[in-house]
């Protein structure tokens, strides 16, 4: 499905017959009150009547892991918070059916909701993930990411609406779709720079999305596309949102988990800046099946490095205890269109690459570049050209995992079928290597 008409598909909103006031239901919004059983009883009885919209306004509301359920809006009026307590205890393990690798990650959060329809969360209030307790904080945290509470995890749901919100410092990934159909998540004002593991938006094997006008600054992946089963993520249009900053990750990012693929993702009119990584990552190291991805109109600044593309395998068995290696998948099909970048942080350079594994060479096809004009950082204290990086061999697939490549710009090696176009690479000091370098390439076009 072509993601500019997914417009045609997505939800409106729940059609809310009745509406629930939390406060007339118990809830205090006095910020000191556990409200998590006042605000279930509005939805709970929402629900009964056939649907509605449960309305929190006039404070702070703590509470813990509530949960939405079908045709239920959640109205977060201006001036109104549904802020998390920092009590362990009061977000329960979450245990969605589903064989899905990142469950190992996503377990707990504030809002909830699984296998429900037309689910909307909007009003222009707050929801604080409160995710500062000293146990959940710091690169070094013994707490791992799925003991921590996520600020909103939608699963297995349809028609689901995400709109005209602000979210603030999640425990753990911010707002997480998860093997959803026809979502919109638009308009949102995310911020978290507490570590780690703090992703802005995530969206994990989901079909027919829309991420439109958001603003993002995270400390992890700011928006990321994953992939733990073979469902795959389809059919997805991100456009006009703001990156303002993702500390020690990525801007736009389809990976790292990356079993069933990414088919027909396009990132339009989007604003990176300060990520320290890559500004645009696509990985296809578990046995992804990569096809249709586009990034047009994207400029940034200020970033690590501008692309991140790599076809391999990444260490460790198959998910079902057999110990075989994993798949290597494949990619077809990565275009950067209109793109403009400039002041980056890092003298890495970008690698484009496949890999060669037990003699068996796996390469991505179909890369272009058409009217991309992107000024590297360069290095001025470099005398000389760096050797050719080792093959890909499983680590963790950061931007950086090579260092210094071999080009001040790109480094592609193990390609069929590039393309560049009305585009032009320089650095903004002097550099020893070459603005491009090309290794093992077939089918090249090049003006």
């Amino acid at each position: 499905m072509n993601p500019l008409f997914l417009f045609l598909l997505l939800p409106l909103g729940a059609q809310a017959t009745t509406v629930c006031d939390a406060t007339e239901f118990g809830a205090k919004p006095d910020g000191i009150t556990k409200n998590t059983v006042a605000i279930q009883a509005a939805i709970d009885h929402c629900w009964t009547g056939g649907g509605g919209t449960v309305v929190l306004h006039g404070g702070v509301f703590l509470s813990g892991m509530i949960r939405l359920k079908s045709n239920i809006t959640l109205q977060i009026d201006p001036g109104a918070t549904l802020k998390g307590t920092q009590d362990d205890a009061d977000y329960p393990d979450t245990h969605p059916q589903s064989d899905n690798s990142q469950l190992n990650n996503c377990r707990k959060t504030l809002v909830y909701a699984e296998k429900a329809h037309n689910v909307t969360i909007e009003g222009g209030g707050t929801i604080d993930g409160n995710g500062n307790k000293p146990e959940w904080i710091g690169p070094n945290t013994k707490t791992p990411e799925r003991s921590r509470p996520m600020a909103i995890f939608l699963v297995q749901s349809q028609n689901v609406l995400l709109q005209n919100i602000h979210v603030r410092d999640a425990g753990a990934w911010g707002v997480v779709n998860f093997e959803n159909d026809d979502v919109t998540i638009r308009g949102l004002d995310i911020h978290t720079d507490l570590f780690g593991n703090r992703d802005g938006i995530d969206v994990v094997d989901c079909h027919r999305v829309l991420i439109e006008n958001n603003t993002i600054f995270s400390e992890d992946d700011s928006i990321c596309l994953k992939s733990g089963t073979a469902r795959g993520v389809e059919d997805v249009m991100v456009r006009n949102n703001h990156v303002l900053q993702s500390t020690v990750a990525n801007g736009l990012k389809l990976g790292t988990a990356s079993s069933g693929g990414f088919k027909n993702v396009t990132f339009e009119n989007n604003d990176v800046k300060n990520v320290d990584k890559a500004v645009m990552t696509v990985e296809a190291i578990d046995g992804a099946k990569v096809e249709n991805i586009t990034f047009k109109g994207i400029t940034f600044s200020h970033s690590g490095t501008p692309f991140f593309v790599l076809l391999g395998r990444r260490k460790g068995g198959s998910k079902d205890g057999s110990n075989q290696p994993l798949p290597v998948g494949s990619i077809d099909g990565v275009h950067f269109e209109n793109i403009q970048g400039q002041a980056m942080k890092h003298v890495w350079g970008s690698a484009i690459s496949g890999t060669v594994i037990d003699g068996v060479r796996y390469a991505p096809k179909n890369i272009t570049f058409d009217h991309v004009n992107v000024t590297f950082q360069g290095d001025s204290q470099l005398k000389a050209r760096p050797p050719s990086p080792p093959e890909y061999a499983g680590q963790y697939p950061d931007p950086n995992i090579w260092g210094d490549l071999p080009a001040s710009g790109i480094y592609i090696r193990h390609v069929d079928g590039l393309s560049i176009q009305n585009s032009h690479f320089e650095t903004a000091a002097a550099d020893a290597r070459s603005t491009v370098v090309e290794v093992d390439l077939t089918h090249a076009s090049e003006p």
